[in-house]
């Protein structure tokens, strides 16, 4: 089923763009926490977060969080438990999509991960002027999100159809031909008309870097499909393929 089958089923509500950096905000605080929980400087890893802490309060972004994200940047430092601290860190791959929807980052290529200060930084994530240097922001267009909507659709089933397949396809001619297609898969890299992982087909990608970039798609589909107004509530955003 495609997403715009699924949209006929859903009444969708975009977000606007305010809502947008709130949640980018939200996210790079997730983040953050998750990635401060093994510093070797304990010293300024509690500096930091007692600063994501302030920082929230001083933009009046509390009311954005879901429970469970409130939850881990609450979290004392040195007591996040390891499904938390590894989800918390895969969001980055879901804030990069926010960022580059408010125009301030690029998306990095589906296999490749992205640097989490810098896209934290882009939307000035912990500055004392925030909410003045973001005042401009703007969201892309319907029609940017939309591309990116289908093009991100086409490699996540991809992706996941390898991981119940486990096997090579000429993934070129079943974007034309799907019956629930054609898929938009321009600007996927291909190699030998399969998708590309690291410049060799998807068949014979090494599994860790094939399960990694399964999950940087399944986070970014989930970002995307939630600025295209799915859910209001991101964790429950639906990335069927």
């Amino acid at each position: 089923m495609t997403d715009e089958d699924q949209d006929e089923d859903r009444e969708l509500n975009p977000p606007s763009g305010d809502r947008v950096l709130r949640r980018a905000w939200a996210l790079s605080s997730v983040v953050c926490r998750a990635f401060i929980e093994n510093f070797e400087d304990t010293a300024e890893a509690a500096v930091l977060h007692s600063r994501i802490l302030s920082w929230i309060d001083a933009t009046g972004i509390r009311s954005e969080f879901e429970a469970e994200e409130l939850a881990v940047v609450e979290t004392e430092l040195g007591s996040l438990d390891q499904k938390a601290l590894i989800h918390g860190t895969w969001r980055s791959e879901g804030l990069v999509v926010l960022a580059w929807a408010l125009g301030v980052t690029n998306i990095p290529q589906h296999d490749q991960l992205v640097d989490p200060a810098e896209v934290a930084n882009s939307i000035h994530f912990l500055s004392d002027d925030a909410l003045q240097a973001t005042e401009d922001l703007k969201l892309r267009s319907a029609e940017e999100l939309g591309v990116f909507s289908e093009t991100q659709f086409a490699l996540h089933w991809r992706i996941r159809d390898f991981s119940l397949q486990q096997q090579a396809m000429d993934f070129r001619k079943f974007a034309e031909t799907a019956w629930f297609g054609p898929l938009r898969i321009e600007g996927i890299p291909l190699v030998e008309d399969d998708l590309a992982i690291d410049d060799v087909p998807i068949a014979k990608a090494p599994e860790e870097r094939f399960w990694q970039c399964r999950s940087i798609a399944a986070e970014r589909h989930q970002a995307i499909n939630w600025l295209q107004g799915w859910d209001e509530v991101y964790s429950e955003v639906d990335t069927s393929t």
